[in-house]
């Protein structure tokens, strides 16, 4: 289990920085994990490149997000998606995203804020709709074949 707060998916530490008063931070790269809902569990914000996995989960565990890069065409609108819902901020300067999530540990009525923009965003039974819309179809189409 991740029992830490101030972890990111990509990136774990734990604390803040000097910014945040006596704490000091240990941040360590994961890499690739399989336990990334615990990791999201045990966070307070997230950085991210703009997946669209990451940004649907990022939502539904309502989490505030520094989107830091994406790939042109295809994840543009996560970005837009991000930024026009108000749950976060796209940010490809990494000084400049420390510091947003810095501002952001420290503020937390706009950390609260953006958390419910997010769980507004979010839609958790995305897939079950999708998976009954599907079968919905297909039974459509076999009744007329």
């Amino acid at each position: 289990k991740i029992e830490a707060k101030h972890c990111t998916p990509a990136l774990g530490s734990q604390g803040g920085g000097p910014q945040l008063g006596t704490r000091s931070a240990q941040v360590v790269a994961l890499g690739f994990v399989d336990y990334m809902h615990e990791l999201m569990d045990a966070t307070d914000c997230l950085l991210t490149k703009a997946g669209p996995g990451t940004i649907a989960e990022a939502a539904i565990k309502a989490l505030p997000v520094v989107v830091t890069s994406y790939l042109p065409g295809q994840e543009a609108g996560n970005v837009r998606f991000v930024t026009e819902n108000g749950f976060g901020v796209f940010e490809p300067r990494p000084r400049e995203a420390a510091q947003t999530v810095s501002i952001w540990l420290r503020n937390p009525d706009l950390m609260a804020l953006m958390a419910r923009q997010a769980s507004k965003a979010g839609r958790p039974s995305a897939s079950k709709e999708i998976a009954r819309d599907l079968a919905a179809a297909l039974k459509q189409h076999l009744e007329i074949a």
